[in-house]
Parts: structure tokens; sequence; C-alpha cells
């Protein structure tokens, strides 16, 4: 027998959106178009709603939608990408190239926001979910030079213990402390050149910068180029001090108690 109360259509079709980005997490506006067949006007709506509202949040790097929380992860990487996208949104307008924002996941680095869906300069729009290497990349070099002794010893241990080929370095602890106090010194991470990524064939670089809490690294920010448009000391030249000033900003916007 049917009660007669009457259904909430709109309570009932916010809910039908909600089980759509729970069913796909970082489904597009496209996607959910498609799988819940409401109109994108109504659709943009209802899902500005459950941003509002806490349900969901939506990716600044490819515009995905994300149930809150994904995961227990998930909810652990909420503060960081909530105090990175508006920094990021704005970064894109006085850097042309990307940037990411990478925190420390085990002994790399892992990607997870990112302007490149912003940025005018195609440089490999796929970042999302990249995880940096520690040794060869700027992020994980900046992390190592600035993170605390006993986490980079626990980090450093991780690495020797590896099988994998592009870890050995790890074992060479002078080699390593050097990078390290070189790193420090500077004041950015530099991706080694022979970490060898390319763009449509050309050659990709990055330098880094901290995203610190007193004296705790929260995360990296890294700057992407191309290396046959610019070299390094221009790069850092233009760009390394709005690259600082977005980091602090990040790390003022950080709330771990989300």
């Amino acid at each position: 027998m049917k009660s007669g109360t009457k259904r909430v259509e709109a309570l009932a079709r916010g809910l039908a959106i909600l089980k759509a980005v729970c069913a796909r997490p970082g489904a597009s506006l496209h996607e959910l178009h498609g799988s819940t067949g409401v109109a994108k006007a109504t659709l943009l709506r209802s899902l500005r709603t459950l941003q509002d509202g806490g349900f969901i949040s939506r990716r600044l790097a490819d515009g995905g939608y994300l149930p809150l929380p994904i995961s227990q992860d998930g909810a652990r990487w909420l503060p960081f990408t909530e105090a990175a996208g508006p920094a990021l949104e704005a970064l894109s307008r006085s850097i042309a190239w990307p940037t990411d924002v990478g925190i420390r996941e085990g002994a790399s680095m892992l990607v997870l926001e990112s302007n490149r869906r912003l940025s005018s300069i195609r440089v490999n729009r796929q970042a999302l979910g990249a995880r940096p290497h520690m040794l060869w990349s700027a992020m994980g070099r900046a992390y190592l030079a600035f993170c605390s002794s006993d986490e980079r010893e626990e980090i450093f241990s991780a690495l020797r213990a590896s099988s994998a080929p592009e870890d050995r370095a790890a074992r060479n602890r002078r080699r390593i402390e050097r990078l390290v106090e070189e790193t420090r010194k500077r004041g950015y991470g530099v991706r080694d050149t022979r970490y060898g990524v390319l763009d449509l064939g050309r050659p990709v670089s990055a330098i880094a910068v901290p995203v610190r809490r007193g004296e705790r690294v929260l995360a990296c920010l890294n700057c992407v180029w191309l290396r046959d448009v610019m070299d390094e000391a221009e790069v850092v030249a233009r760009y390394l001090a709005p690259l600082r000033a977005a980091a602090d900003n990040i790390a003022q916007h950080f709330n771990p108690g989300v």
C-alpha cells in the first residue's frame, strides 16, 4: 500500500545525482548528464548545492566530481585539495606554465591537485595521481631537503630496501646527503635531467618548493616547463617568488581538522 505522502522531487533528484557521483568518482559534468538524464543547468545547480553541503568536491585539475569522503585516504587528502585549489587557480594567472601540488605517500610523492587544465600551455595534462620519484623529481627533492631528519631517514630506508633500479641511488649515502644539502641551500628542488620526462617528444623540467607550516612539510608545489623553451635560470627569476607565495598561501589555508 502506497503512502499518501508526496515525494520531494528536488531531493530525490539530488540523491540520484549524489548516487551517480558515488558510482563513478571523478565523473565530469558531461558524464553525469549522460548517466542521470538531468538537464545540465539543473545538474550544475544540484552539484553546487551538494558541494556547498560538503557531500562532494570538484577537482581543479580536470573538473571531475568526487564524493566526500571517497575513502579514508580521500578524507585525509581533502584538506590539501581544498587549500590548494584556490591558490593554484590564482597561480595560473601569474605563471603561464602549469603547476601541481603533491604530498608524500610512502617513499614517493603523489600529485593531488593541478592547474594544468587552466594553463594555456600544454604540458602533459594527465598529472593527477602521478607519483614523482623522491630522488629524481623536483617535488621529491624539495620534500627531502626540508622535511625532518627522522622522516628523511625513514624515506631513505624504504628506498634502500627497494629492488627497483631507480631506487638504487639511495644506497649511496654520501651522494644523497650532498643532494639534500645542495637543494636546501638553493631553496627549491630541481628535476634531474636524467629523469626522462617527455611531452610530445620534448624534454620537460620542473622546480618545486615546500609547503611548510613551521618545521613541518605539508606538501610540495612545482612549476613544470619545456626545457627547449626556457632555461632554469629564467624560470627561477620569473616564477620562483610567486611559487613561494602560493606555497605560503596553501599552508595558511590548510585546515587538517576538515
